[in-house]
């Protein structure tokens, strides 16, 4: 080592190995001497005696120039070798990240897909104002776009999608499919069937040679756009309606002309829609100071279906002024409705009731009812659309409709959905006109004993056919098209309770059902009301119907009700004395209405009566901490001063730190005191100390919070939700 004495007579190991190098090759095969390697430049060579008698050196150029090269080699390797290799991440200018089911994915997938650092996702995070910063955080779809966007980079992300489980060939899906192909069938059948039975139309040169025939016109709109005004105008007549509204159909004659009054409540769709199948022609009916609504779109969608011609009446124009080209815009862009000046063949026309102010309009109706034709053969049987049906105990079943085709006489015998018999009397139209039969176009009153095949409903269009034993047949086959149709849709609701979404983990609400029994005048109106009744909020509550019958409150009524404990609610129909009698003293609760949103209002107070009362908090003060008092037995009593509101004694209180509530102690205030006195409340501006029921709560409090003092109150239950909040 360095600083130690060479032994006498030896060299140093480096002149050793030069000296070995320097040999020449033995003649044995020993290896040769080693040549003595050249200086490195810049480095100071250590001086060393060399022996006596050391022999010149030979150098082998072969050798030097190995060893050069090698040299050279070293130094050429030896700056990558002092650095360490760092790869750099590889980056993604357009990448792919899958989210999962709940649609979420974490920062460090997000960098994996963008091909960068996490500190990266990190920073952008940061930069777009996230707290989320784990590696691990959630983030949706959308944030991972964001960030994505603000490195610089572009992220495809693909959600994923909820797939529904759909047992296929299962035994109740094939049931389904078979119950809906022979429910199908048989409606064909059942079809055919009605429409051999009933009087034909001619054609061609017959069709015209019949006479002509009075058009039948509905008139329709929105509800209080002044449907009845205009009739009553038309007529010359003047009609209260119960509540301000029609809630029936009502068909009279002006001239030749039948006209329909229709309801224009929402509740009564299924009203409006059997009226517009029984006319020629639908005026649609539109207030200046309302223009397009909800009923007017629909009144122009039912007009379409059955192939009526349309007609737009726009009312109140004595009121406010008419923006037509407005009115003509909402018409082609709410309805898809082109009137004539836009290149439709709807005509609008401009009417005041009030000052009858109505040959425009009279005149578009002749000229709508010239150019349908409208042609009928009174001598063939009849054939007709019904409007509504009522029922009373001394003539049985009523019939209002409208004749399309023959004339309907006493004795005919008619078909009608499901139901046949014979008619028993004409007793006139709907307005109490008497009259022995009724002709093309005419509107009818007529009761008939009739009988039902299949229990389906008595609507939609009747047929006057030969013999007792063809309506048989021909109700016969409709009635089990209907029981058909019913059983395919018992399967069907079977086969989509198995198909059960795979990932569908909510818990079913409890819904509750209370009973109620109703009572109405008539057919149509017992729909109306079924349909208003099905249109409340259903996610708490939900009526269940256990009888909707038409005719008076009877005594058996009373004694279902009284059996499911369930409420009678009649519409537009009475009970006797005897019967309300037996309702008081089985206490079965009867409520009587003649407009049909009084009927909705009652039916919904008592589905919310059968419901617990909702528990809604309501913040009444705010309370500043100024200061921490601990008392001997260890509790805590906060010091504040009451900033808005006034405090009361009975209050909940919710901690709140720096705008955010940290923990709330619904027992809330267990004293609250002003200096030394026990208070009921302290008002706003004043100091006052609180003492809470949690004593964890009331450690967690700190000078500088805020406690929010709240009461509860409970409120009828909300049948669309509430419930309780605290």
């Amino acid at each position: 080592g360095p600083g130690k004495a060479q032994p006498q007579g030896k060299a140093p190991p480096r002149q050793q190995r030069a000296q070995a190098e320097a040999r020449p090759p033995q003649a044995n095969g020993a290896a040769a001497p080693r040549a003595r390697p050249k200086p490195r430049p810049g480095r100071p060579q250590r001086a060393a005696a060399a022996p006596a008698a050391a022999a010149p050196a030979v150098v082998d150029p072969r050798v030097d120039e190995d060893a050069r090269r090698r040299r050279e080699s070293a130094r050429r390797r030896a700056p990558q070798m002092a650095q360490p290799v760092r790869r750099k991440p590889k980056v993604t200018q357009k990448a792919t990240l899958k989210l999962n089911s709940k649609g979420l994915t974490t920062a460090g997938k997000v960098a994996g897909a963008l091909g960068v650092g996490v500190d990266v996702v990190r920073r952008a995070l940061a930069a777009l104002g996230s707290e989320q910063r784990r590696r691990d955080a959630d983030l949706d779809g959308d944030t991972a776009e964001l960030v994505a966007m603000e490195i610089g980079r572009t992220l495809e992300v693909v959600r994923a999608v909820k797939a529904a489980r759909v047992v296929k060939d299962s035994v109740e899906e094939v049931d389904a499919k078979a119950a809906l192909l022979r429910a199908e069938t048989l409606e064909r059948e059942a079809s055919d069937a009605f429409e051999k039975a009933a009087s034909q139309y001619p054609s061609g040169d017959d069709w015209s040679a019949l006479p002509l025939r009075p058009p039948t016109v509905a008139v329709l709109g929105h509800v209080d756009h002044g449907k009845t005004t205009l009739l009553d105008a038309l007529r010359g007549t003047s009609t209260e309606e119960a509540g301000g509204i029609t809630q029936s159909l009502s068909a009279f004659t002006v001239g030749s002309t039948t006209f329909l009054d229709t309801p224009g409540h929402a509740a009564f769709t299924a009203m409006r829609q059997a009226s517009t199948h029984a006319v020629d022609c639908g005026v649609v009916v539109v207030a200046a100071d309302d223009g397009v609504m909800p009923q007017t779109q629909e009144a122009v969608k039912q007009c379409r279906d059955a192939q009526a011609s349309i007609i737009v009446c726009v009312t109140k124009c004595d009121v406010c002024d008419v923006k037509e080209d407005d009115l003509r815009l909402q018409l082609l862009e709410q309805c898809g409705l082109a009137t004539e000046k836009d290149g439709g063949d709807a005509p609008l026309v401009r009417v005041s009731a009030k000052n009858n102010d109505l040959d425009e309009l009279r005149t578009t109706l002749e000229l709508v009812a010239e150019v349908s034709d409208l042609r009928a053969d009174p001598s063939a049987r009849a054939r007709g659309a019904v409007l509504d049906v009522s029922s009373d105990a001394k003539s049985g079943l009523t019939v209002d409709g409208v004749v399309r085709w023959g004339t309907l006489r006493k004795g005919d015998v008619i078909v009608c959905g499901d139901w046949h018999g014979k008619i028993r009397s004409v007793v006139g139209d709907p307005l109490g006109a008497q009259t022995k039969e009724a002709g093309p176009g005419a509107p009818v009153r007529f009761s008939a004993a009739l009988s039902s095949e299949g229990g389906g409903p008595l609507e939609g269009q009747f047929v006057v056919v030969e013999d007792a034993a063809t309506a048989r047949s021909v109700a016969s086959l409709r009635g089990r098209a209907i029981q058909a149709r019913r059983s395919a849709a018992e399967a069907r609701s079977v086969a989509d309770r198995v198909a059960v979404s795979v990932d569908d983990e909510e818990e079913e609400t409890q819904v509750l059902r209370p009973p109620v029994v109703l009572k109405v005048a008539t057919d149509a109106e017992a729909k109306a009301c079924e349909a208003a009744l099905q249109a409340l909020p259903s996610q708490r509550a939900v009526a269940d119907i256990i009888k909707c019958d038409v005719g008076a409150v009877t005594p058996s009524d009373v004694e279902l009700a009284s059996t499911f404990d369930a409420p009678i609610f009649a519409f537009n129909v009475g009970a006797s004395g005897s019967v309300r009698e037996a309702c008081r003293r089985r206490e079965v609760p009867y409520t009587r209405h003649d407009i049909v949103y009084s009927l909705v209002d009652d039916v919904a107070a008592y589905l919310s009566s059968k419901l617990p009362p909702d528990r809604i908090s309501k913040d009444v003060a705010r309370a500043e901490v100024l200061q921490l008092f601990t008392l001997n037995n260890g509790s805590t009593v906060i010091g504040c001063r009451i900033v808005e509101g006034t405090f009361p004694a009975s209050a909940g209180v919710r901690v709140a730190r720096s705008g955010e509530v940290i923990e709330t102690d619904a027992r809330g205030v267990a004293s609250l005191r002003r200096v030394k006195d026990v208070v009921s409340e302290v008002a706003k501006g004043l100091e006052c100390g609180v003492g809470l029921h949690s004593s964890e709560v009331s450690g967690l409090v700190k000078e500088g919070d805020v406690l929010e003092a709240f009461v509860v109150e409970e409120r009828p239950a909300d049948l669309g939700g509430g419930g309780n909040v605290t």
